[in-house]
């Protein structure tokens, strides 16, 4: 017996070749089905980002889901489909809208609450009556501090172009009545009060246009975008309407109704730019600020809106009869 075979005979832990192969093969299988785990998890962590980020999109790009139903198709027509989508994705954005002139009318309404009004120099103002004197103007600028807080938010969706003059108004409303708000709490006497009174009250002219003109931005943008969404599907209509000529059809009714269509439509871009323009220009102490001024670009966005229910109203009678083209 050779040296070699001696030697390994003696060592306690010698494997032949093929069953160490086999050995190393066990070891390492263990290995390998972590590492396969391993990277089948992370494809499912990578899987299901990737869907809440897909749905998380599609929830930002069609905030209202609408469908049509087959009692609708056969009234229109089974090729109207399209047609029906946009109209119930029109009425949809009208009812957003109307959320959106709710929200206006509420801060142009606004009426600041009285603190200390029957307050004169002749009048005597014990501590106690002082104290809450100021108790009640504080809760007045919290009042507004609050509005403006909600009204800051808001403006975060502006369009950047938008945000400086409107952030500005805000910002420096917030910055005024932070302090008025600090004098007051250490006014001491009734003379101090009603200097603190009378800035309160004087500032409330800023804090008026720092709310009403951000809600009527975001107002008119989103009036901006439903006035486009009716110019595409009156761009459908004529489409329609044209191809049904060609075929033969007589189209003079649809197309009528169309022109009125349209007419609505223009009135109602006419009118929201007009709106938005005007909104965007107020600065404090200018004529647009004047709250009287203010709720004529507010009635303007009211128009347009009533031009796209019109429009919309209209855009039924039009599908109907191109439904009965043959």
């Amino acid at each position: 017996m050779s040296n070699m075979k001696i030697g390994h005979m003696k060592n306690k832990n010698y494997l032949p070749p093929a069953a160490m192969a086999a050995r190393s093969q066990r070891g390492a299988a263990p290995i390998v089905g972590i590492v396969i785990i391993c990277a089948l998890v992370l494809v499912a962590v990578v899987v299901a980002f990737l869907a809440l980020a897909n749905s998380n999109q599609s929830a930002t790009l069609q905030q209202a889901p609408v469908e049509v139903k087959a009692d609708d198709l056969l009234t229109t027509g089974k090729s109207n489909g399209e047609l029906l989508i946009d109209q119930k994705i029109i009425k949809a954005g009208l009812d957003r809208d109307e959320t959106q002139r709710k929200e206006a009318e509420k801060a142009m309404t606004d009426q600041a609450n009285p603190v200390g009004e029957d307050v004169t120099t002749d009048t005597t103002v014990e501590s106690a009556r002082l104290s809450s004197l100021q108790t009640d103007y504080i809760d007045e600028v919290d009042r507004r501090l609050d509005l403006l807080d909600k009204t800051t938010k808001l403006a975060n969706g502006l369009e950047p172009s938008q945000k400086p003059n409107i952030n500005k108004i805000i910002n420096d409303e917030v910055t005024a009545l932070t302090g008025l708000k600090a004098k007051a709490a250490a006014a001491t006497s009734k003379e101090s009060f009603i200097a603190d009174r009378d800035a309160l009250s004087a500032e409330y002219k800023n804090f008026i246009v720092a709310i009403v003109q951000t809600r009527l931005v975001v107002w008119a943008n989103k009036q901006t975008a439903l006035d486009e969404k009716v110019n595409v599907l009156g761009g459908k209509f004529q489409e329609r309407i044209n191809d049904a000529s060609s075929s033969g059809n007589s189209t003079a009714t649809a197309q009528t109704s169309l022109n009125s269509y349209q007419a609505n439509k223009t009135q109602a871009k006419t009118q929201t730019a007009e709106a938005l323009k005007a909104a965007l220009a107020v600065k404090i102490g200018s004529y647009e600020a004047n709250r009287a001024v203010m709720k004529t670009y507010f009635d303007k966005l009211s128009s347009s809106h009533g031009q796209v229910e019109n429009a919309l109203s209209t855009a039924t009678t039009i599908t109907q009869e191109i439904a009965t083209y043959k």
